[in-house]
């Protein structure tokens, strides 16, 4: 089993071009290193790389890291003409935008103020963000644009303070040589900086569920989940209107592929596009139209829910052999089939590899995000049951054969369903998840999460918590056929804390269930060394093996 998890992880993961450079993890290494267009080493910092931004004219690159699994990172600019790298002293920072106009470099660091640093100097606080503000500097045209967003608009200003254009609140924001494109709640917003009027199109009027969007000089490309598949449209702007003037199409019933992003290089649009046993390519988006997966295809079908709601299944693997049902459904995320080594793996062992869009994610735009928000948690749960029972009357699996994986809030999703009744399957792994809803709050990231959950204070919403908290199905299990649970919490993980995990494994252990609980070092909510990541993923998968009666073969 680890002999097929190193052959998949070996396969490395391209980056998508940025100016000249690309973060990638080439075949057989460990982590990313940052390359040139030739494939060169310009910087290899031993470390994770969290993000990059090079100059306008591709001399110097500033590079964000982080030293371990809590996602807090330093910056580092390098010379790509010598290589030689300088840190930028006491500056900490969390995933920064930065940018550059000329030799000044721009960012936001960890304190929320946004920094000029010019070589040889101290960096100089430009302005600080206000309480609950989210600050971005932007490179566009020659020099650099701030986005300030607050919980309503968002002002584009110069880094003199001068003001550009006001919107709703962007949902992101990107660039391309004189073009910025934001994404706000309703439409997409193309300008050329300095100066020209904007065009605009609403999200509404496109065919399908927006996903990735990149500007393109004079336009913008979008990543559109469109009946479960994903296509590539192109828009370009006229007369104060963004229209469409290419699609192409990424994804069919019976290969089921994924963009997992976009970016304009080099005077061309780029796409990496992947499916979850077939590793990343990163391609000209002109060579995308036609070219289908070289590895093991992914299959589309879907099952009905009690209510009639249609739920998607992506399907990877041989049917019949042990089953790894994977669950999520929430925050709105669009379950992408994206390339997971374990997959391929898990795959490559006989065994079926499924993932679920459950009500709560975004696969089919925001009614279906809606519906499993709040005190509609309950209908996420019940649509992974449904899920199980469906793989089971249409002859792809057996309960026996059937194991549920989430992490995070897939976690509390998949503990809850294998919860709802005896023996609908035979175990689940739970990854870093917030357990006990009742208690949401003991989390670090639990501000971030309040519209997910829902109010407690509000009725329905206690009632639902009520319903599909695992500890109170714990609590009302019948017993007898238990399923076995491997609960596993990181050492840095900075979202999400392991207390309830804990909690949950001895009220489990405690009713007579069979528990694993593993608490791993050196691993955290975000990126992780590869070295840690293939033990985790060894455990599941071994974990899964053993739960669905297979010998493991470690």
């Amino acid at each position: 089993m680890r002999d097929a998890l190193r052959r998949a992880e070996r396969s490395g993961r391209p980056g998508l071009p940025l100016c000249r450079f690309r973060q990638s993890r080439r075949p057989g290494d460990l982590l990313a290193v940052l390359v040139d267009e030739d494939g060169g080493v310009v910087f290899d910092p031993g470390v994770r790389i969290q993000g990059f931004a090079p100059s306008p004219d591709g001399c110097l690159v500033a590079v964000e890291v982080s030293d371990d699994g809590s996602e807090n990172g330093r910056v580092v600019v390098v010379d790509t003409a010598t290589r030689a790298s300088t840190e930028l002293e006491g500056v900490t920072v969390r995933h920064a935008r930065m940018a550059w106009a000329g030799e000044d470099l721009f960012l936001v660091d960890a304190h929320g103020r946004c920094l000029q640093v010019r070589r040889g100097e101290p960096p100089q606080t430009l302005f600080t963000a206000a309480a609950g503000e989210r600050t971005a500097p932007i490179g566009v045209g020659g020099t650099v644009v701030v986005a300030r967003t607050d919980e309503v608009r968002t002002r584009l200003v110069g880094i003199d303070g001068s003001e550009i254009l006001e919107l709703p609140r962007f949902r992101s924001v990107s660039a391309a040589a004189d073009t910025l494109l934001a994404v706000t709640g309703d439409e997409l917003v193309s300008l050329r900086v300095p100066g020209t009027a904007p065009a605009r199109c609403r999200l509404e009027t496109l065919s399908g569920v927006p996903v990735h969007a990149q500007a393109v000089p004079g336009g913008c490309l979008v990543h559109l989940v469109r009946d479960g598949h994903s296509v590539v449209v192109r828009l370009a702007a006229d007369a104060g209107v963004l229209a469409p003037t290419q699609t192409v199409v990424i994804s069919e019933q019976q290969d089921v592929r994924t963009v997992s992003g976009l970016s304009w290089a080099q005077d061309r649009a780029w796409v990496r596009i992947e499916s979850p046993a077939e590793a990343p390519k990163v391609i000209p988006l002109e060579e995308a139209a036609g070219s289908t997966s070289e590895g093991p295809r992914s299959r589309f079908i879907t099952v009905t829910a009690e209510d009639g709601a249609e739920i998607e299944l992506i399907l990877t693997g041989d049917l019949g052999g042990p089953t790894l049902l994977e669950v999520y459904g929430g925050f709105g995320i669009v379950d992408l089939p994206a390339f997971e080594p374990s997959v391929a793996a898990w795959c490559e062992l006989g065994g079926l590899h499924v993932t679920a869009r459950l009500r709560g994610g975004g696969g089919a735009g925001t009614p279906w995000h809606t519906a499993g928000q709040g005190a509609g948690k309950t209908r996420t749960v019940a649509d992974a049951v449904i899920v199980a029972r469906e793989l089971v009357r249409l002859g792809l699996t057996r309960p026996e054969r059937l194991v549920l994986a989430g992490a995070s809030l897939g976690g509390l999703v998949a503990i809850s369903a294998a919860l709802a009744e005896p023996g609908l399957v035979a175990g689940v792994a739970c990854t870093a998840a917030p357990l006990d809803p009742h208690r949401i709050s003991e989390h670090p990231s639990a501000r971030h999460w309040a519209e997910e959950f829902g109010d407690p204070n509000d009725p329905a919403v206690r009632a639902a918590m009520d319903d599909y908290s695992p500890f109170e199905r714990a609590r009302r299990f019948p017993g007898g056929r238990w399923p076995r649970f491997l609960l596993t919490t990181f050492a840095e993980d900075s979202r999400v804390a392991a207390a309830p995990t804990d909690r949950l494994a001895e009220a489990l252990t405690a009713r007579g269930a069979e528990v694993v609980r593993s608490h791993r070092p050196r691993m955290g909510h975000g990126g992780n060394h590869l070295d840690a990541v293939h033990d985790f993923a060894a455990s599941v998968l071994g974990f899964a093996l053993d739960s669905a009666h297979e010998s493991t073969g470690v």
